[in-house]
């Protein structure tokens, strides 16, 4: 988990307020846009939801990062489990940040730009997982986006799968689609714009870009 500054830890209750759920709850919906996310939404956790066809397209066509990461399909858990685990989490913190298009669109931009803006959506994910944490949520999980060989590694090789040692082992994570969420379905939930982007669109006809990030607490 990163340091977010805040050292303060509370007594781990087996039951939550709501009163207090709710105010902790707005308290990391604010901290993400501190940590530099453009805006950030409380959500009923079921709202996001696991697909296969989210895996299938990390598949095909192949993904640089698809077996080439310790934290990208295929090597994160199962959809099955993955519904499992999630519907156990009531509330999530979902949060974006305004990307220019061209980071995303054009490919001599992506690295490092596109790669910056990716790595900033696990970090806030992973300073808000911290935050609840420390308040007792000792379960809070967050999923960034972006494979993190590509965010935290430059592209390189993936120490998990050559030495089982991880580099950044507070810092990785799957991203939201390599654990099969369907990102695009929950953003249109919140009422977010989000757009296709390739390589062969022209950036300047599209409206804006976006990269995502949730935290689950409770």
């Amino acid at each position: 988990m990163l340091n977010t500054g805040e050292e303060a830890t509370k007594i781990i209750f087996p039951q939550v307020n709501e009163e207090t759920l709710k105010v902790n709850l707005e308290r990391y919906k604010q901290k993400a846009i501190e940590f530099g996310a453009s805006q950030a939404e409380i959500i009923p956790a079921h709202w996001a939801e696991v697909d296969e066809r989210v895996r299938l397209k990390c598949m095909v066509p192949p993904c640089p990062n698809y077996g080439r990461c310790g934290y990208c399909p295929p090597n994160t858990p199962q959809p099955e489990f993955m519904r499992k685990a999630l519907s156990r989490f009531n509330w999530a913190v979902l949060f974006k940040s305004d990307v220019p298009v061209a980071d995303f669109a054009d490919i001599t931009r992506y690295y490092p730009h596109g790669q910056n803006q990716q790595r900033k959506a696990g970090d806030i994910a992973t300073k808000v997982e911290s935050l609840a944490f420390a308040d007792g949520y000792q379960l809070a999980v967050g999923f960034g986006a972006g494979g993190c060989r590509d965010t935290l590694c430059g592209g390189g090789l993936c120490q998990v799968l050559d030495s089982g040692r991880c580099l950044h082992i507070l810092r990785a994570r799957p991203s939201m689609e390599g654990v099969g969420i369907d990102v695009c379905d929950l953003v249109t939930k919140v009422n977010w714009n989000i757009y296709p982007i390739s390589r062969s669109i022209d950036p300047t006809l599209v409206p804006c870009a976006i990269s995502v990030g949730i935290t689950f607490i409770y």
